[in-house]
């Protein structure tokens, strides 16, 4: 496992982990204005940028950081599910969690999905122990572990949505307490509301999100329980963890009676994946306004709760049936990951090795477009080529990803332009690379 993983720390950066990457090596101040005329709250680039002060910005320093957020939301997990139910089921939820083929993946991914699933299970984590006894101490981590969910990413305010619902249905007696905890979050942050704003209004115009149609939310579940990628594991998975998912209900129904924790971790499962299907939401005659903000990897922490319910459900079978779901679980989830992380995926990194290095001269331009600019300029700047860097206008949108590009053009690192003389590396999405001469 560790030389299939040492495959997903080396590998190179696709685009986002590329943009990643160069938004965390602005100046501050120019990362937060970069970010805010995106689509993206700052902590995670905040975390990034101080790891750059200190280690170079390479694939595996970069990716370092979702790793360490992977443990740390794991300990959060075991934490969590003990404080429910026990050591055990602490334990083998923390296990699931861990093996779950998209969350191990992302695990290894230069984004912010671990940070995010770190701060909604520390702040579902407190928000239970509150329940138990309020007090200042626990108050205060609710607070810093929500904080930290919204700055990290906007999905974190459906979660908070999900407990608020939780409370006002099934936890009554600290719900007054709670939502002056709730205004203390919201104060915290004002500072980012004017650029929340912004963003909003700016997606309406143009975003990269299609729209829902009857397979999206299928298609999401299946990633999100089964992995990315498909393979001959994958539905038996999936097949298992819905069938886990579903027997729980049914075992709840039957007994006329849902448990406190339960309905608070399935709600912090599902609330999130209605609240995002709504903006946009056309089918079957039905047509919501705004637009779609609907994205799977979006909701991949949701793989903390599903985990935890999943093994709820089988705590409840027979003892050799809840050894034997729970195996067939883990091993399922490990051959699925031994899978993905087999593959080998070629990259702007293995263009630059094989098609540039030993063939490029001092004078010849680098030319690509927006969808791979930040890839093509992050391994320019690793392979320590000076060489001009061009983006053609072509594809170039209003919004999503151009404030990268429009922050490098401002730095005079990048320029934009249509007509490009001499000998030219012209490098597409795919990765593709053709060499021009005019």
């Amino acid at each position: 496992m560790f030389l299939l993983t040492q495959n997903y720390l080396t590998r190179g950066f696709w685009g986002d982990e590329a943009w990643t990457s160069l938004i965390s090596q602005l100046p501050y101040l120019q990362m937060l204005k970069t970010t805010a005329a995106d689509f993206h709250p700052p902590a995670y680039y905040s975390v990034i940028e101080l790891v750059y002060k200190f280690l170079p910005p390479t694939e595996i320093v970069t990716r370092s950081v979702s790793i360490i957020f992977y443990f740390l939301t794991l300990f959060l997990v075991y934490k969590l599910a003990s404080e429910i139910k026990g050591r055990l089921f602490g334990v083998i939820s923390t296990a699931v969690v861990a093996l779950n083929p998209i969350f191990f993946t992302y695990a290894f991914e230069a984004r912010n999905y671990t940070m995010f699933a770190f701060a909604a299970t520390g702040s579902t984590y407190f928000l239970i122990k509150l329940s138990e006894a309020f007090n200042k101490w626990r108050a205060l981590g609710f607070v810093i572990f929500s904080t930290l969910g919204i700055y990290t990413h906007y999905y974190m305010f459906f979660t908070l949505a999900a407990q608020g619902l939780y409370l006002l249905l099934f936890d009554r007696k600290i719900f007054i307490k709670m939502v002056g905890l709730y205004i203390a979050v919201g104060i915290l942050y004002l500072p980012w509301v004017p650029f929340l704003y912004h963003q909003l209004t700016s997606v309406k115009a143009s975003y990269w999100i299609g729209g829902i149609d009857k397979r999206t939310h299928f298609e999401a579940l299946l990633r999100i329980l089964g992995g990315e990628h498909s393979n001959a594991f994958r539905p038996w998975l999936f097949g298992l963890s819905t069938f886990l998912l579903l027997a729980g209900i049914i075992q709840h129904a039957l007994r006329h009676h849902f448990e406190k924790p339960y309905l608070l971790i399935w709600l912090w499962a599902t609330i999130p994946f209605i609240l995002a299907s709504l903006p946009g939401l056309k089918i079957d005659g039905v047509n919501l306004p705004f637009r779609p903000i609907f994205f799977w990897r979006y909701l991949i922490n949701a793989s903390v709760p599903l985990a935890m319910v999943m093994i709820h459900t089988s705590q409840k079978f027979p003892k050799v049936f809840f050894y034997a779901a729970v195996a067939v679980l883990i091993f399922l989830s490990i051959a699925i990951d031994v899978a993905t992380f087999k593959r080998f995926p070629y990259t702007f990194r293995q263009v630059y090795e094989q098609k540039i290095v030993g063939d490029i001269r001092d004078n010849d331009k680098i030319v690509t477009v927006l969808p791979s600019f930040a890839e093509v300029l992050y391994y320019r700047n690793r392979f320590g080529f000076e060489n001009e860097l061009i983006v053609l206008p072509e594809g170039i949108v209003t919004f999503s990803g151009k404030s990268l590009l429009d922050a490098y053009v401002e730095n005079g690192v990048v320029r934009i332009a249509e007509k490009i003389d001499g000998r030219y590396f012209e490098m597409t999405p795919g990765p593709s690379i053709t060499v021009h001469s005019r």
